[in-house]
C-alpha cells in the first residue's frame, strides 16, 4: 500500500469485484463508487473487465436462482406460517429476474463512477506474443492463455504512458501484481481496497485545510524559490535617487536574499499563489556629481567644471515577491514550482541611506 496517494486514475481487476461479492453500491465498493463519482478518483474500465462481470453476474444469477429453488422445497413446511417475518421468500425468482436485477446495479455503478474505456486496441499484438513466449506475466506455465488479461495489462500500460500518468491497478491476481512490478513504475498494484479508500479519504481531509496543505508544499518548494530570487534580484534595474539624471549605478551585486514574510493570497485544489516579503543586501557604485568639488561661475551663474565622486555603498533592499506552485488534482506528488518573480523590476537606490564602504574622487571634466 503506498504511504500516499500518487494519482487519482485506478482500476479495478475482476477479482477486486468478486472478493466484494459485486456489492456495487453497499459498503466497500460503495463508498468507492461515491468517491468515484465525486471525481475523487478516476475510475478506468476495459471491456475485458466489463465482459467478465457481466459473464460472471449471469452465472451467479443462474445459480443462485436455482439454490433457492432447491432451498424453497427443503423448507416448504414453513409455507403453512405466512405470518413469518422471512415468509417471501418464497415468492417467485426466476433467473432471467435474478440476472436482470444484477446487471442494472452494475450499469448503474459504471453510469456512477467510470471516468474513460480503455481500449484494448492500444495493446501492440507483437508486445503481447512476446510476454507468451517469454511466459512473463501475466502468462506462465499454469495460465498460458491469460490472453485477455494480457490484452488488457499492456493496453492499460500503453495508456499510461500516452497520459503521462500512474494507474492504480486494485487486484488480488497475482500474476497482475507481477506486471505491475515489472512495469517500471507506470502501474502500481494494490490488493487492499478498504486500505486504499482510506488513503484516498486521508488526502480529502488534507485537501479541507487548503491553507495548511498550500503551506506544506511551500515547503517543499522553498529551496527553489529562494534560488529563483537570487537570480532574479539580480536582474533588477538599479537607478540613484534623488541626483542628476547623469548620475549612475554601476557593478551591482545583491546577495543575502531572505524571505521575511510569506502569505497565502489564493488556494484551490490545484494550485496556490503566495504574496512573499523579501529583503536583500546590494553593494553597488554609485557615480555622482560633487558640487562641492566643482567650479561655479558666479558671473554666469553656472558651474564651469563639474566634479565626479564616486562612492560604493552598501543598501539592503525590502520589496514584494510572489510564488506559484501547482499540485495537480491535489495530490502533493504533483507538486511543481510554476513561476516566482519580484514586482519590482526597476529600484532606486540611496547613496545617503546605506553604508559607504568605499570612495573615489575623480578629475574634473568639462560640463
Amino acid at each position: 500500500m503506498p504511504e500516499e496517494l500518487e494519482t487519482r486514475y485506478v482500476f479495478v481487476d475482476t477479482s477486486m469485484y468478486e472478493s466484494k461479492n459485486y456489492q456495487f453500491h453497499q459498503h466497500a465498493l460503495g463508498r468507492f463508487k461515491d468517491l468515484c463519482n465525486e471525481h475523487n478518483l478516476y475510475l478506468l474500465i476495459s471491456p475485458v473487465v466489463d465482459g467478465e462481470i457481466i459473464s460472471h453476474l449471469t452465472e451467479k444469477a443462474h445459480e443462485a436462482a436455482k439454490h433457492v429453488k432447491e432451498f424453497k422445497k427443503t423448507i416448504k413446511i414453513l409455507r403453512n406460517l405466512p405470518e413469518l417475518k422471512h415468509h417471501g421468500i418464497f415468492d417467485e425468482l426466476t433467473k432471467n429476474d435474478a440476472e436482470r436485477l444484477l446487471l442494472e446495479k452494475y450499469e448503474e455503478f459504471k453510469d456512477e463512477a467510470v471516468y474513460e474505456w480503455v481500449d484494448i486496441d492500444l495493446a501492440k499484438p507483437s508486445v503481447v506474443t512476446d510476454h507468451y513466449f517469454k511466459k512473463t506475466p501475466p502468462f506462465s506455465d499454469k495460465k498460458k492463455d491469460e490472453f485477455p488479461d494480457a490484452l488488457m495489462l499492456i493496453s492499460l500500460l500503453e495508456w499510461a504512458k500516452q497520459k503521462n500518468t500512474r494507474v492504480y491497478i486494485l487486484s488480488n491476481d497475482g500474476d497482475m501484481v507481477s506486471f505491475c512490478d515489472t512495469s517500471g513504475g507506470w502501474l502500481e498494484a494494490v490488493s487492499d481496497l478498504d486500505g486504499f479508500i482510506s488513503l484516498v479519504l486521508n488526502n480529502e481531509e488534507e485537501l479541507k485545510d487548503l491553507a495548511k496543505f498550500s503551506t506544506e508544499r511551500f515547503g517543499e518548494c522553498l529551496d527553489g524559490i529562494k534560488s529563483s530570487l537570487e537570480e532574479s534580484i539580480n536582474d533588477i534595474e538599479y537607478s540613484t535617487s534623488g541626483y542628476d539624471i547623469d548620475d549612475e549605478v554601476t557593478d551591482v551585486d545583491a546577495f543575502g536574499l531572505e524571505i521575511v514574510d510569506t502569505n497565502i493570497i489564493k488556494a484551490d485544489r490545484e494550485y496556490a499563489e503566495f504574496s512573499l516579503t523579501v529583503k536583500f543586501t546590494v553593494e553597488a557604485w554609485h557615480s555622482l556629481t560633487d558640487y562641492d568639488r566643482s567650479i561655479w561661475d558666479s558671473e554666469d551663474k553656472k558651474y564651469i567644471f563639474t566634479a565626479q565622486t564616486s562612492r560604493k555603498v552598501r543598501d539592503t533592499v525590502t520589496c514584494k515577491a510572489y510564488a506559484w506552485i501547482d499540485f495537480e488534482d491535489g495530490l502533493a506528488v504533483n507538486t511543481v514550482l510554476n513561476e516566482v518573480y519580484i514586482e519590482d523590476s526597476y529600484i532606486e537606490l540611496d547613496p545617503d541611506n546605506g553604508d559607504i564602504i568605499d570612495t573615489q574622487e575623480h578629475e574634473l571634466f568639462d560640463e
